[in-house]
């Protein structure tokens, strides 16, 4: 496959070899406007008429590049035992072949060594189209999930256990019925195959495909997306004024260039690389003025606005965000109005500019039992930047009587790297086990998007004897009797079949997890150190042997699923994105 070269559509290439019938849904990208959404606004309300819109820079200007990008590609997924498929159309084989060669472990000639061409054609290995979305503003190295779906028409039996080698990912302008020009790679792919472990059930919200799979976090950006603004009314004066303005609130790096009189060509600090709509938000509230007294009064009047009934609050704090300290001294102020909707923005605000007395007031109403504030009050404090005391109310909330806010206190914990969390990388990157010792009950949380992560959060968590549970894609069988003192565990390897000897395990959850999911190894004195059990098996008998109580734990799976967030797609009459 060459950069610009043309290229057959794959639907041609099926065509020809028998495939007929097929849904190309999956082949094409969703579409979205260019510019900003409500949800990068904050509102869905009208604020042209409120002073968080009057003299800002959203008044003068619109951000170009925000939607998401769509990115394609064909891999191969190996490590399928004798469940995949040799079946792939003549021209995309040549370009996988061609691009395989290229990869340094074909370029060193070792016994043994399978070729590419043996690779595609061995029944452990099926060829894949490979997509995701690059979020906007997305930094270079920015990771993002990925979807993987079998060819239309293959034979494959199913992806789970495998994993996705290393491919490149573009975007495809169709020139044609026929062909399509590929672009430059915008970002690579590799990982692990997650499936939906419950998708298959009756009583399951979704179904699972068993062609179907997610890399979570698979994906790669190669550079950063461009992101722009573009005046109302071309001005190169007031493009460097707005430039200015931007460059002096986030001082330390040029955010804001000024290419002409239409565009503002924008850049994502390092400070918010993990959070560039939050960024972006704020530079649309920036207001443009900078003459002496103006921001002070500009609080003071926006501190009156969010008094009144259907205030704009979220684009009043990111008003008052914008204007930075100076606020401070009106906001300050709110921290304990009588409105709990005044005093959460008023105090998310001054959390966010590092403000100490508004940590307090943060904190009341992410542990109020009846507030209707609390899971973005405790996102706020996760994502604050400051210390200021912010610990102390998060792992408090790890003994919540609601399981929603004990994960949304570890999730925030988690993102500020609290020494209390122990974590462990299990099976190089098969996932990371976090153990939280807080809790007077049991849960064990695990995630299925953004990273492969398992969270047990509580003491003592373990396996209750007796105890029976073989997994239902034949990985390994979990057994011990009432009087055993270990577990004992049975692998079977997908390659060849084989059943190893019984291995002892220790009931702890968190000694089970590594066993299970650690790279297949024996130490110099016979013991085994890992089974390399995959992590969609091993989120599914968390769940299972919790729902039947042979472990002392409820269980909780991260709700968001790239799989519900793809498709139905339409076809394009342009490429996916020009930014």
């Amino acid at each position: 496959m060459t950069k610009r070269g043309l290229i057959p559509n794959l639907a041609s290439c099926l065509v020809l070899t028998g495939c007929v019938g097929i849904n190309w849904s999956f082949l094409e990208p969703r579409r979205e406007s260019d510019t900003e959404s409500n949800q990068l606004e904050g509102t869905t309300q009208d604020i042209t008429a409120s002073l968080a819109y009057r003299d800002t820079v959203a008044r003068f200007a619109r951000f170009q590049g925000m939607r998401k990008m769509r990115v394609r590609g064909y891999g191969l997924v190996v490590g399928l035992g004798d469940r995949g498929s040799a079946q792939c159309p003549p021209q995309l084989r040549r370009t996988l072949i061609q691009d395989m060669h290229k990869q340094p472990e074909f370029q060193r000639v070792g016994a043994g060594q399978a070729t590419p061409e043996q690779l595609i054609d061995s029944p452990d290995t099926t060829v894949v189209m490979v997509q995701g979305d690059i979020p906007a503003a997305a930094a270079e190295g920015a990771r993002f999930d990925l979807y993987v779906q079998a060819l239309p028409g293959s034979q494959t039996i199913s992806l789970e256990g495998g994993r996705l080698r290393p491919c490149q990912l573009r975007i495809y302008r169709d020139v044609s019925v026929d062909a399509s020009v590929p672009g430059k790679p915008l970002a690579t792919a590799e990982g692990p195959i997650f499936r939906n472990p419950f998708g298959d059930r009756e009583d399951a919200a979704t179904s699972a495909n068993a062609q179907q799979g997610v890399v979570i976090g698979g994906g790669t950006t190669l550079e950063a997306r461009r992101v722009r603004l573009v005046m109302s009314r071309p001005s190169y004066r007031q493009t460097m004024a707005i430039a200015r303005r931007i460059n002096s609130r986030f001082k330390g790096t040029k955010v804001a260039e000024a290419e002409s009189p239409s565009y503002i060509r924008l850049h994502v600090p390092q400070e918010y690389r993990d959070d560039p709509g939050h960024f972006l938000a704020l530079v649309r509230h920036l207001y443009v003025p900078d003459r002496t007294g103006f921001a002070e009064q500009r609080a003071r009047a926006l501190a009156k606005e969010v008094l009144e009934d259907n205030a704009c609050y979220e684009d009043i704090a990111l008003a008052w965000e914008g204007i930075g300290r100076p606020a401070l001294p009106t906001i300050s102020k709110l921290y304990g109005h009588a409105s709990k909707a005044v005093s959460f923005y008023a105090a998310r605000t001054g959390v966010r500019l590092d403000h100490h007395l508004a940590v307090p007031a943060l904190a009341r109403h992410a542990c109020d039992p009846a507030g209707q504030m609390r899971l973005p009050a405790i996102e706020a404090l996760g994502r604050a930047r400051g210390s200021l005391g912010l610990l102390r109310p998060l792992r408090r909330l790890l003994d919540d009587p609601d399981p929603r806010i004990r994960v949304a206190a570890y999730e925030a914990l988690h993102r500020r790297n609290d020494k209390t969390i122990t974590s462990w990388r299990i099976g190089d990157d098969n996932f990371i086990l976090d153990k939280v010792p807080f809790g007077h009950e049991n849960l064990i949380y695990a995630k299925r998007s953004g990273d492969r992560r398992i969270a047990i959060l509580g003491d003592g968590v373990r396996c209750e004897r007796p105890i029976f549970y073989n997994d239902p894609g034949g990985q390994f069988i979990l057994n011990a009797e009432e009087d055993d003192a270990t577990l004992t565990v049975l692998r079977r390897t997908p390659q060849d079949g084989i059943v190893s000897p019984p291995i002892p395990v220790d009931c702890e959850v968190d000694a089970l997890l590594a066993m299970l999911g650690n790279r297949p190894e024996r130490h110099e004195n016979g013991e085994v150190g890992g089974l390399g059990v995959d992590y969609s098996a091993l989120v599914e008998a968390l769940h299972e042997l919790c729902r039947l109580q042979a472990i002392n734990a409820k269980f909780m799976l991260e709700q968001e699923t790239t799989i519900e967030l793809f498709g139905p797609l339409a076809r394009p009459g342009r490429p996916e994105s020009e930014l």
